[in-house]
């Protein structure tokens, strides 16, 4: 029995539903099947899918472990190509991505440590405790990631890129361009007290 007739038949008996849900209880299928597109649940009618994936072939502790990110290729997928005309010549990307690693429970999270920090020297414990919106955690109820990466170049459906904080084969939901319009000036940014503090720690600049 291949894939097609197996379907055909937990539809006849009325069981897809119930397949499905059985999936989506299971991590491993969970994951394996955010790969490929986002489920919300069954009364509603979102449906993302994914339109590249990221290729670097490196493993998740080197890019966990990289200051300032990794080298590595956005893969297009050829449907899509038409929507990177005059994409070149952009100097950086914002990608928004499907962290598909996040499990549900790291879902339930909403209080974390900013650990990106502990890559510039900071330990652990001394980070503090705060809410997951005021952090890049990847561990959040809606496990989207945002990344602002470098344009070395685009080869066809191929985009190289440097400044890589995902894992491979992380999937790609959209990209846009940073432009000016988006950037504030450093004399208009502000942080909270305990990151300002952090921040000079590791050598960042007044703000």
């Amino acid at each position: 029995m291949n894939i097609r007739e197996f379907i055909n038949t937990i539809k006849g008996y009325g069981l897809l539903n119930a397949l499905i849900m059985e999936l989506l209880r299971d991590n491993d299928a969970y994951n394996e099947l955010s790969r490929y597109f986002v489920i919300t649940n069954t009364n509603n009618d979102l449906f993302l899918r994914p339109i590249g994936i990221v290729k670097h072939g490196l493993n998740d502790d080197v890019v966990k472990s990289s200051p300032m990110g990794v080298d590595g290729l956005i893969e297009i997928f050829d449907e899509f190509i038409d929507g990177l005309r005059n994409i070149d010549g952009f100097s950086h990307l914002i990608i928004i991505s499907l962290l598909n690693k996040v499990t549900k429970e790291q879902q339930k999270v909403l209080v974390v440590r900013p650990r990106r920090l502990v890559r510039f020297g900071i330990a652990a414990n001394e980070l503090p405790e705060i809410g997951v919106f005021a952090t890049d955690s990847p561990h959040r109820p809606n496990p989207i990631g945002l990344s602002i990466v470098k344009l070395v170049n685009r080869d066809g459906r191929f985009l190289r890129v440097s400044g890589l904080d995902l894992f491979d084969g992380t999937p790609i939901l959209d990209i846009k361009p940073y432009t000016p319009d988006r950037s504030v000036g450093i004399n208009d940014l502000r942080t909270p007290n305990w990151y300002s503090a952090l921040w000079k720690r590791i050598g960042g600049g007044v703000i």
